[in-house]
């Protein structure tokens, strides 16, 4: 009897373990070669950034050439990953292009931006967990940036429509390569 129940388990398990994964790597396939399409360039949020390069260097903190945009939008980066969400200090530049790299995008703020705005900063960023990292930056001096890779958008003040177009309109048009037609958009 305790044979046959083995059995019985191992063959239920293995069928839900086959079918898991077939509908694992169905959802992939829809997602990989479906009709999602990425904006046009003139649509897409931002100012487009040159490419400064993607290499990793050593260790956190190893010296490199310096990013040509404040935050920077793309070039050397820490080998380690920053998750997205909500941060309550600042995060080294070269961890914010391994952010990047990954196709999110990070909404910063200077000093002088009021505690009501952070808070609505971070709302943002919490409606968006998977794509929006949102943490202090002082050394932009004022305002807030929106950073993508290759892209970038300095605002005076929080401007509530174009934060919440960044955070849906830039993520993941990049993930160590472009996607879905995605171009960097500086020839065009």
């Amino acid at each position: 009897m305790k044979r046959k129940y083995g059995v019985v388990v191992g063959i239920l398990v293995t069928t839900l373990s086959v079918l898991t994964m077939s509908s694992f790597a169905f959802g992939v396939l829809l997602g990989q070669f479906g009709d999602k399409q990425a904006l046009p360039c003139n649509e897409v949020p931002g100012t487009p950034q040159p490419f400064e390069g993607n290499r990793h260097i050593a260790y956190q903190g190893a010296p490199h050439d310096p990013y040509k945009t404040l935050p920077p939008t793309s070039g050397p980066h820490s080998p380690r990953v920053v998750i997205p969400g909500i941060y309550r200090s600042p995060i080294a530049p070269e961890l914010q292009v391994h952010i990047l790299e990954h196709g999110h995008v990070l909404l910063q703020y200077a000093d002088d931006v009021s505690p009501a705005d952070v808070e609505r900063l971070e709302s943002i960023g919490r409606r968006y967990p998977r794509d929006v990292v949102v943490a202090p930056y002082p050394e932009i001096g004022h305002g807030i940036a929106l950073t993508g890779w290759q892209r970038l958008q300095l605002l005076d003040s929080f401007d509530p429509a174009k934060v919440e177009a960044f955070a849906t309109k830039v993520p993941t048009r990049y993930n160590h390569q472009w996607r879905d037609g995605a171009t960097d958009c500086v020839s065009e």
